[in-house]
């Protein structure tokens, strides 16, 4: 599949409504594999990393994950994550995760700033053409997609 990068540099983040994060921590694992399984059930990036097993994927992403700068929103449960990793000089936006259940309330927005607001730093992301919530949620977060 196609994927577009989009690149952010730091700057002010628009006016989002509080909700309550935490930093990332490694007994969130195995609740975050689950999440992310529910979370892209049946949508374009169903496959994840070509396997669809969370565990795998946040296996996959822990050696480069940058834990500072990682959130989730724990109400009750995971509820979203923002997963942050570094490769050489560059921070990227690994994973945006939302409980099915909570899609369409600003929480994948209040994660992705949080890694936003803890880095101030340039962030990239790849984003698989056609995922326009993706899209739409790093768009109005002040990323643009960049040139190939």
């Amino acid at each position: 599949m196609k994927r577009t990068l989009y690149r952010r540099e730091p700057a002010p983040l628009p006016e989002l409504p509080h909700i309550s994060t935490r930093p990332v921590n490694d007994e969130d694992d195995a609740v975050l594999a689950d999440l992310m399984e529910r979370a892209y059930a049946g949508t374009i990036d169903e496959q994840l990393g070509g396997n669809s097993d969370g565990a795998v994927e946040i296996a996959a992403w822990r050696p480069t994950a940058v834990p500072d700068a990682s959130f989730v929103i724990d109400q009750d449960g995971l509820r979203a994550a923002s997963l942050i990793s570094r490769h050489g000089n560059d921070f990227w936006l690994g994973y945006v995760i939302t409980h099915p259940d909570w899609k369409g309330r600003g929480l994948g927005s209040a994660v992705v700033a949080a890694s936003l607001r803890a880095l101030d730093a340039p962030v990239l992301a790849a984003v698989t053409d056609g995922n326009t919530p993706s899209e739409r949620l790093l768009t109005a977060l002040g990323f643009t997609p960049v040139p190939n």
